[in-house]
């Protein structure tokens, strides 16, 4: 629906209609079923409808269209999978409610849309599993419990997040990116990423006819990995969460510093910390929560080591977009003549007689 976001009461539903009853293996059935079928399941395919989608929602309303819950955010994790990570999808559905009620907490008058990820490495049978962006309950716990991540370790010295950073780049349509400002991707992991980019590899991801259609200007001119992650960072405020303690977490940190700046790296003790790293960073970049309110509000994850790190990130990026814009950001309450509209009416553009319907529909609703 146009005006229902999370709620605790319907992830709680949801996992007891699914059948998940344990914060452990929930994945097992989705698993079992893409290694007997070769297939993932198309909700977390990237190769089904490539394009993921990240818009403003709008309810019709006397002739118009409303947005019942102000401008869309989009959010987009990709997590790491393999060796000592494989768990990680079972932590990010245990940690969801928290997840999404502490970045709304940063994002008040947004609509947070989330699409949790997960990758692995190109010798795997799948790499990526990415979802649409949702903001729904229901529909986030169901995509999480039909991924398929592969838990091996590769082998290889490295992850393939890449791939993950190319669809956010060039396979995403975001309201943000079209009126302005930028969405959030966060890579975590603890192996250093691959380099490598090639068409094979994108084929196999995102399907073979992805460069007839989705990526036609891509087609035998693939960017390097360089140029992928000045395009992602061109749409979007792009961080990697490295895990310490585990064995190429020192090497991992230098390989993400190296691709998108120490400002844009922080290490963290554990993904149990994502929803306060997160929605810490988040506050930080849209300006909503100062470096010196850190400790009061995250309490004890926040340690100084922690903080310290946070005071490097680019503070009140998105608060400088938001300025620069010609037109301010969509409000809850704001009225569109037509639902694919970019902007909403502006004042004084709508006749009087559609004033009129507007305030006497007002009066009823209330009544």
């Amino acid at each position: 629906m146009g005006d229902t976001t999370f709620s605790k009461s319907d992830y709680l539903k949801t996992r007891e209609d699914l059948g998940i009853t344990d914060d452990r293996g929930v994945t097992a059935m989705a698993e079992l079923e893409a290694r007997e079928s070769g297939m993932l399941n198309p909700i977390v395919d990237p190769a089904i409808n490539p394009i993921r989608r990240s818009m403003i929602r709008l309810v019709a309303e006397n002739k118009h269209w409303v947005a019942k819950l102000g401008c869309p955010m989009d959010i987009e994790v990709s997590c790491d999978t393999t060796a000592s990570m494989q768990d990680e999808v079972d932590n990010q559905m245990r940690v969801l409610p928290d997840m999404y009620e502490a970045i709304a907490k940063v994002l008040q008058g947004y609509d947070p849309q989330l699409c949790l990820g997960i990758f692995g490495d190109c010798v795997d049978d799948f790499v990526l599993c990415r979802p649409q962006y949702e903001m729904e309950a229901p529909k986030i716990v169901r995509y999480l419990n039909v991924m398929a991540p592969q838990r091996g370790g590769g082998g290889n010295g490295g992850e393939d997040p890449q791939y993950s950073m190319l669809a956010r780049a060039y396979l995403t349509d975001a309201y943000t990116n079209n009126i302005g400002l930028k969405g959030y991707h966060f890579i975590i992991t603890d192996e250093p990423c691959h380099h490598d980019i090639s068409e094979r590899q994108i084929r196999r991801i995102f399907g073979e006819n992805i460069f007839d259609n989705e990526l036609k200007e891509m087609k035998g001119a693939i960017k390097s990995i360089y140029g992928i992650v000045s395009d992602l960072k061109s749409k979007v405020h792009a961080f990697a969460l490295i895990v310490d303690g585990h064995y190429h977490s020192d090497e991992a940190y230098e390989s993400y510093c190296n691709l998108y700046g120490r400002k844009s790296v922080i290490r963290i003790d554990s993904t149990e910390m994502l929803p306060t790293i997160i929605s810490a960073i988040i506050g930080l970049t849209e300006g909503t929560v100062e470096i010196t309110e850190l400790k009061e509000r995250f309490g004890d994850d926040m340690d100084s080591e922690l903080i310290k790190q946070l005071s490097n990130i680019e503070i009140g990026a998105q608060m400088k977009l938001r300025h620069a814009m010609k037109r301010p950001v969509p409000k809850a309450g704001d009225i569109f003549a037509k639902k694919g509209d970019l902007w909403p009416i502006q004042p004084g553009e709508l006749s009087e007689d559609e004033e009129a319907e507007e305030t006497v529909a007002d009066i009823i609703k209330y009544l």
